[in-house]
């Protein structure tokens, strides 16, 4: 509450004591009363006036005058002085306001400076002056200097399109502006093959079984079998228990990948030997062993085998 709003406070209940203590005075007489309504009807109660009751109201218009006075002196003080407002929190809100301001253009160029490393790292590797271009699906070009990743994902899938029809990408975002949309191609004329890192083959030298006519490697405890009409070698394996060994019919036709109701094991280094020994024909070696799928891949250099000859 502002000091005009306390004086003029403490001058009105001062204004109302000051009345109330003194009564009214009646023509003729020295009396005081006082008047009060009970309900609708006026009771009027006499006092008389001692000494206390002048001390007071004296004591009362003394106080009232003194504050009059303090109050002309703040409000002629308080019209002189100038309005000023407060510099504080103007500064602050435009503080406040170029911090935004730079945060924000802070992290648009963390952005841009993100999306240019990974458009410079999908380029890595092309060659815009090869007779022919690799492409990956999974991994497509991207192209540096876009203003947001919405347009680098526009140029994207318009660089898919133009390398599917064999022609170059866009590479940064003044290429795709200049030449404009080129999306419509319509069906590439050029076929794609997949691409697969060749696998070499094993340096362990392989027997070659002139009889029988197949192949047999041991390598890393493994024995592998390879004849003229397989891709791959397979790996022989057979039942860990001899009882169920399959010696019934030929398996030769029959290639495992898994099993989990018999268990088998690979082929020892003795086994091995001795079917190199005995050259036995393809039918009689797969009513003991089984075929295992090649899942590693692994190869036979053919070109290095030894040859067993036939014992007749």
């Amino acid at each position: 509450m502002s000091p005009s709003r306390i004086v003029n406070a403490i001058y009105s209940r001062s204004n109302k004591a000051t009345q109330n203590n003194a009564g009214i005075r009646t023509s003729g007489k020295k009396c005081m009363f006082n008047i009060r309504k009970v309900k609708d009807t006026i009771v009027s109660k006499s006092v008389i006036p001692t000494s206390t009751t002048a001390r007071m109201n004296a004591k009362l218009l003394a106080d009232n005058f003194k504050l009059k006075e303090v109050l002309e002196t703040l409000t002629k003080e308080q019209a002189q002085s100038p309005v000023v407002q407060s510099p504080v929190s103007v500064s602050q809100k435009v503080d406040l306001q170029k911090r935004m301001e730079i945060n924000r253009i802070e992290g648009h160029a963390a952005k841009l400076v993100e999306l240019d490393k990974k458009a410079t790292e999908s380029q890595v590797g092309y060659n815009p002056n090869s007779r022919f271009v690799i492409r990956d699906n999974n991994r497509p070009i991207l192209a540096t200097g876009c203003p947001n990743s919405k347009v680098q994902d526009l140029i994207t899938q318009e660089n898919v399109v133009l390398m599917a029809h064999g022609r170059k990408p866009y590479l940064n975002y003044t290429e795709w502006t200049d030449v404009g949309d080129s999306s419509n191609l319509g069906s590439p004329d050029v076929t794609w093959k997949k691409i697969e890192d060749p696998v070499l083959a094993s340096s362990t030298v392989p027997v070659y079984i002139s009889a029988q006519d197949y192949f047999l490697m041991f390598e890393n405890d493994t024995c592998f079998f390879l004849t003229g009409k397989m891709a791959q070698p397979s790996i022989l394996k057979r039942s860990t228990s001899e009882c169920v060994s399959g010696q019934t019919f030929n398996q030769s036709s029959i290639l495992i990948s898994c099993s989990n109701a018999i268990k088998y094991r690979n082929m020892s280094k003795s086994e091995y030997n001795d079917i190199v020994s005995s050259q036995p024909s393809i039918a009689d070696l797969f009513r003991v062993y089984c075929q295992w799928d090649n899942r590693d891949k692994v190869l036979m250099d053919t070109s290095k085998a030894t040859t067993i000859w036939s014992k007749d």
